[in-house]
């Protein structure tokens, strides 16, 4: 997937995890393009699993620029939830040793590596 500096993606994933974490039904994450975007959609579906499902959507649905509704499915699929969380997790820690929290900054231009969630995510116990 392309992923536009428009919009804070990561922090969203790290945060979406923790939501997922702390009972939450459903979390989403929206990879912005130029133009277009995906949604990631993390959905809790009993016991310690996961639906998730990457959907893809012509121009920007989170403005209001098009039809939340009007969507291809990429890709969908059900995952333990330790796997997806483990898998935010080294995503993140790759990011950090390939860019660093300045270098990351410069890259995004908007946005901040999300330091204080990926600690968070770390340090988190998994009740499940």
């Amino acid at each position: 997937m392309t992923v536009s500096y428009l919009h804070d993606s990561l922090e969203q994933l790290a945060e979406a995890i923790l939501q997922l974490e702390s009972g939450q039904a459903e979390a989403a994450v929206i990879f912005m393009s130029e133009p277009g975007e995906h949604h990631f959609v993390l959905r809790q579906v009993g016991g310690n699993d996961v639906a998730v499902e990457v959907r893809w959507f012509d121009d920007w649905a989170s403005w209001d620029i098009y039809p939340s509704d009007q969507y291809l499915v990429a890709a969908a699929g059900t995952a333990p939830f330790s796997v997806v969380k483990e898998q935010v997790i080294m995503a993140l820690e790759r990011i950090l040793a390939q860019h660093g929290v300045q270098g990351y900054k410069e890259l995004w231009v908007e946005h901040e590596f999300p330091v204080a969630l990926y600690e968070r995510l770390k340090h988190t116990k998994l009740d499940r």
